[in-house]
């Protein structure tokens, strides 16, 4: 799959960093781990070349931002 010149312009892995107009959400999901603060995971795909996105919404996270 070609990503799309907007998904190849995503800063992936860095909180906080925008997406692009043409992502449209599919899901979210609030997770509250048992020890630690909750973490909101939202699932995204690209319009305009079908791209599957990620985003983790949680500052502490390692892994927060956007993911493919």
């Amino acid at each position: 799959m070609t990503l799309c010149p907007a998904c190849q312009a995503m800063e992936m892995h860095k909180f906080g960093a925008p997406g692009h107009p043409a992502l449209r959400i599919t899901d979210t999901q609030r997770i509250k781990p048992a020890r630690g603060p909750a973490l909101t995971v939202s699932t995204f795909v690209c319009q305009v070349c079908g791209t599957q996105w990620t985003y983790r919404d949680q500052k502490r996270d390692p892994e927060a931002g956007w993911q493919r």
